[in-house]
């Protein structure tokens, strides 16, 4: 399909400053979302440690402001209320879409909207007052979201979400179904050349794990929402042939490493930290199992990428794990907040020991991914 240029405003928060020191990464992020960085113009609006404006090429160009209220949210979404119409009208960029990822921005928005013009698109790809329970000021957080799923949501005129069981959570606010687009957050289209580079063998190599070791694979942010405390607690009572690997970021690595130490299991457990793209598909190729026990979750794309690899997953009944696994064993395993550990370990096993019942599973996991993919609703469709 042939689109036109759209003007694309993001306000947003850069706290690593992608787009002065990682630029690619930034356009990847946007490209998951279908955004078309080869073709639209973007103004990005960002709050960060450091102000700044800058262009990069042609088609887009960011104002960072500095702001003391890092730690305190609805400071600086009040602030930019009237900074960025202030900002805007310095520039001549006019929006056709005003895209936020946060509802804390969307009065923002409707300032901007009221004075400048353009659609209002919230990017909704996960549960802001379920994620704001597991992280610290878990109260403060999860009524801030309440009360921006409650008054803020409706300023938008289009939300653009990830799958099913999003769409009826932004139903059941109140917000109209026809106004709810679903598009496919796929990591896996981009870096098929990746995919297609890796090369098996390539991570014991690296590491010096013998082929008797068996991989369990995680991928996530060292955060609190994703629980791996509870995977190093079953990993503990599985025997030393099992060796976990962590793929990802995030400020509980220290407190991860110090826990990792008191189980006794330090050599069972490899904090891999970030990888780049090309090098995370030889993760998934050398891994045996993947194994996710999130307590907060609307999609996981490490889910989609690890069972479009042919790997057995294991998930927590995470609103969005669940719709990806399906019932229990249907496409992957899923782990309830109550099981026991023995029951736990019983699936793990499951999957090392393959076999027919095994390899249809991922089989149809691998054919439902394939499936989603299909779906290229992009940012330009919905206008």
């Amino acid at each position: 399909m042939n689109h036109k240029p759209l003007n694309i405003l993001v306000i947003n928060c850069d706290w690593r400053n992608l787009f002065e020191t990682d630029f690619d990464e930034l356009l990847k992020k946007m490209d998951r979302c279908l955004m078309h960085t080869e073709l639209n113009n973007f103004f990005f609006f960002s709050w960060s440690d450091k102000s700044y404006e800058k262009r990069n090429g042609e088609r887009f160009f960011s104002v960072h402001k500095k702001t003391v209220w890092k730690k305190f949210r609805p400071m600086f979404d009040f602030f930019s209320i009237f900074s960025l119409p202030l900002t805007l009208k310095k520039h001549p960029f006019r929006p056709d879409i005003i895209l936020v990822y946060d509802l804390g921005f969307l009065p923002t928005a409707k300032a901007v909207k009221k004075r400048f013009g353009g659609k209002i698109v919230l990017c909704l790809i996960n549960r802001p007052e379920e994620l704001a329970r597991t992280r610290k000021f878990a109260l403060v957080k999860a009524w801030y979201s309440l009360l921006g799923e409650k008054f803020f949501i409706h300023s938008a005129d289009i939300v653009y979400t990830i799958n099913s069981s999003m769409k009826r959570y932004i139903e059941s606010l109140g917000f109209p179904s026809e106004q709810i687009k679903i598009f496919s957050c796929d990591t896996i289209r981009r870096d098929i050349p990746f995919i297609e580079n890796s090369v098996r063998g390539t991570i014991r190599r690296q590491y010096g794990i013998s082929p008797e070791k068996k991989i369990i694979l995680s991928v996530g942010r060292l955060e609190a929402e994703k629980d791996f405390p509870r995977l190093f607690e079953i990993l503990s009572r599985l025997d030393e042939k099992y060796l976990l690997i962590i793929l990802g970021s995030g400020s509980l690595l220290f407190e991860f490493q110090k826990r990792v130490k008191e189980l006794g299991i330090e050599k069972g457990v490899i904090f891999a930290g970030l990888v780049e793209r090309k090098d995370l598909w030889n993760y998934y190729l050398d891994a045996d199992v993947f194994m996710l026990l999130s307590l907060s979750e609307a999609l996981g794309l490490v889910f989609w990428e690890a069972m479009y690899m042919g790997l057995a997953v294991i998930g927590s009944r995470a609103t969005g794990i669940l719709e990806t696994i399906g019932s229990d064993g249907e496409r992957g395993f899923l782990v309830g907040e109550k099981d026991d550990i023995l029951s736990i370990t019983e699936k793990i096993d499951l999957c090392f020991a393959g076999g027919e019942k095994i390899e249809e599973m991922k089989k149809r996991a691998r054919e439902y991914v394939e499936v989603q993919m299909k779906n290229t609703l992009s940012i330009n469709d919905i206008l």
